[in-house]
Order: structure tokens, then C-alpha cells, then sequence
């Protein structure tokens, strides 16, 4: 990272702070809270996965998925904070840890652990209570985990806010996920080091929506855990366009695609070579509402890898994985609030080089009783 950039983006970090410190806002004791949480079984009825040729996996049975639970505290219409928590993961179960000043509708700041903004909308914006699949598109998790997220959060602090049509969030952090905080596991690192990156949403007219993201997690003589130094060098955009009741009253879509920029040793990161390589994908997706409570929808995603990460692609100049994926969704309602759907997805996808096949069939329960 040159000079210039450091100067600027602390220059803009130190101007929100300063900001938000000089609005006069008065705090109040009293303290409201709301507690909440869902949770999603799936039934994997069939599914195969096929690792290398002639070699696969078979599965079926009960999975918990997520097992969540929030809770939110307000001082008073200014300031909260917030919490989330998974009991499905087999680590560790905080997920979010975060507090807000809101001082307009435009103008909102947060500071602790939370899902950025500088990242696809499909991470970065849709919590996967609202996801319409089983599971999210490849080519969004692998560029969220390869640019530094950990379950696509990070720490740090961010301004957002929503301006007519318009949604914005920026957001700097450490680039390193959760639980890995400066000063305890990262023990040393280049002033200016961390992820820095921005999402706008604009809803052009009424049912049509255009996105987009920008990061870069720029580190120098990192010292994690130990180890030797390292450098960190990557950079991320997207592009994504949303369709909803356009022309054809309860059809939706969405179409996002995405690249991500690796040009440092990749330490840390789900690969064997020590070289640059790029990431680039997209999905689209569409559904239709048959009536407000059954949804029939369909995806289709791609991700590219160049050159070949790792296991079976391993070394080689390209690594491709397509996935097409089926569903039909059953909505349940109360008082025009949505708090449960059931959903079955019927997904096969093929990777290369190997020609790898994989398929499952999936029935989603879930359970929704997050406070409005």
C-alpha cells in the first residue's frame, strides 16, 4: 500500500470518528431489549459428491444447519447494540459482537465484529434466513473467505446509511475474521495495514436495483501467531442487478458476478501455490410466486479459478465448477410477518479438469422468530 493511500484512508477512518463525536446526543439509562433467533434442519435425502475419479461421497440424514439466536439492547434511539450467536457451528459460536450509533437515516456508525459491506450482496447484504437456496453460490463464499472474511465478518468499524433510493456502507477492519484482533494474535504488522472496501445499492425505479462492491485487503509484514512475516495483497469488485415485480408482477431475479485479485503468496487461504491467481464468477437466479405462500425458483452458478488451487486441480491452468440448482418454497405467515418455510432443492453440479459430478437433494425446515 503507498503512502498516499495509508494517509487517506486513515485520514478517512479519523474523520467518522471525529464526526460521530462531535453530534451532540444525549444518553438516556433506560434500556429496552429484544431477543429472537431461528433455526434450520435440513433432511439430505441424497447426496453425492464425487472427489476424484472413480472416488465419492455419500451422504444422507439429518443436519442442523443453523441454530441462532440474537439479542439486541437499546439505550435509546441512538445507540444499541447487538449480538448473534450459532450453536450449529462446531467452533466458536459468536458470530456478531457489535454496537450502532444511529444519528440519521443516512448517517450510522458501527464498531465491533459484523458481517461488511465490502463484499458481494450475496454475503454481504442477504443473512441466510432470507436465502432462497439451501446453501449459497460457490463463487460467492470462496471470494468472502479468500479476500480475509471468516463467515464473511470481520473487526473493525463502518459508516452506513440510506439515502432516498440509495443504501451505502464502508467499512475498514483487520482483514483477518473473527477473533483475530490486533494485538493478540496479530502481534505485528505495517501501520495502515487491513480491508478496507465499500458497497452501494441504488434502486433505479421502482422493482429494478443496481449494486456494487469494492475491497482491498492490503497488508505488509504481517506477524500472526508466530510466524515468519508476510505479505497480503488482494482486491475485490462486483456487479449485481435485481429484478423484483418488474413487468411480471411476483417473478424476482437477480444476476451478480464477481472477481477477486490475489497477488501475494496466498498464505492462509485454501491453496497449494505460492503465486498470484484470480477468482471470477457469477450466478443468476430466478423465481416465481405462484401464490404470496409457494415459490418455484431456479439458480445457476459458476466459479473460476486460474490457476487450479487445490486437491485434484492442484497445478493446473484452470479450475471450473458449474452448479445448477432447483427448488420449490412454501412460506408460512402470521399477521403478514413471515416465520417459518419449508423449501426442497434439487442441486447437481460438474468440476473440471476430472469431470467431477456431484448431486443432493435437500428439504429445508426453518423456523424465523427474529424481532422486527
Amino acid at each position: 500500500m503507498s503512502m498516499a493511500m495509508t494517509f487517506y484512508r486513515n485520514t478517512l477512518i479519523f474523520l467518522c470518528f471525529v464526526i460521530a463525536a462531535s453530534i451532540p446526543i444525549v444518553v438516556q439509562a433506560q434500556v429496552s431489549a429484544e431477543v429472537g433467533g431461528y433455526l434450520q434442519t435440513w433432511y439430505l435425502a441424497d447426496q453425492q459428491t464425487e472427489i476424484s475419479p472413480g472416488e465419492e461421497i455419500n451422504t444422507n440424514g439429518f443436519r442442523v444447519r443453523r441454530a441462532r439466536l440474537t439479542a439486541r439492547a437499546s439505550l435509546n434511539e441512538h445507540f444499541s447494540a447487538t449480538t448473534w450467536l450459532d450453536f450449529a457451528s462446531g467452533t466458536n459460536p459468536l458470530l456478531d459482537f457489535h454496537m450502532d450509533a444511529h444519528v440519521r437515516p443516512w448517517l450510522n456508525f458501527r464498531a465491533g465484529q459484523f458481517i461488511m459491506p465490502g463484499q458481494s450482496f450475496d454475503t454481504g447484504r442477504l443473512v441466510s434466513s432470507r436465502l432462497f437456496f439451501y446453501e449459497r453460490p460457490g463463487v460467492t463464499t470462496a471470494l468472502a473467505s479468500g479476500m480475509g472474511y471468516d463467515a464473511f465478518r470481520d473487526i473493525g468499524v463502518m459508516a452506513y446509511g440510506t439515502y432516498g433510493r440509495l443504501w451505502y456502507g464502508i467499512h475498514a477492519g483487520n482483514g483477518a475474521g473473527r477473533f483475530t484482533q490486533a494485538g493478540t494474535n496479530i502481534t505485528q504488522r505495517s501501520a495502515g495495514s487491513g480491508l478496507y472496501g465499500a458497497r452501494i445499492d441504488y434502486e433505479m425505479i421502482g422493482g429494478l436495483t443496481l449494486g456494487a462492491h469494492v475491497s482491498t485487503n492490503q497488508q505488509r509484514d504481517v506477524v500472526q501467531a508466530g510466524s515468519d512475516p508476510f505479505d497480503i495483497d488482494r482486491t475485490s469488485w462486483s456487479v449485481r442487478l435485481h429484478t423484483n415485480n418488474l413487468g411480471v408482477e411476483r417473478l424476482y431475479s437477480q444476476f451478480e458476478y464477481m472477481r477477486m485479485d490475489v497477488n501475494d503468496s496466498s498464505r492462509g487461504v485454501i491453496t497449494d501455490v505460492d503465486d498470484a491467481y484470480d477468482l471470477h464468477g457469477f450466478y443468476g437466479e430466478v423465481g416465481y410466486g405462484i401464490t404470496r405462500e409457494w415459490h418455484i425458483l431456479g439458480r445457476f452458478d459458476q466459479v473460476v479459478q486460474k490457476p487450479g488451487q487445490s486437491g485434484f486441480s492442484a497445478g493446473e491452468s484452470r479450475f471450473n465448477r458449474d452448479s445448477v440448482t432447483l427448488g420449490v418454497t412454501r412460506y408460512v405467515f402470521h399477521e403478514n410477518r413471515e416465520i417459518a418455510r419449508a423449501y426442497l432443492n434439487y442441486n447437481v453440479g460438474t468440476s473440471s479438469p476430472g469431470d467431477l459430478n456431484n448431486h443432493a437433494l435437500v428439504l429445508v425446515l426453518q423456523l424465523r422468530f427474529i424481532p422486527i
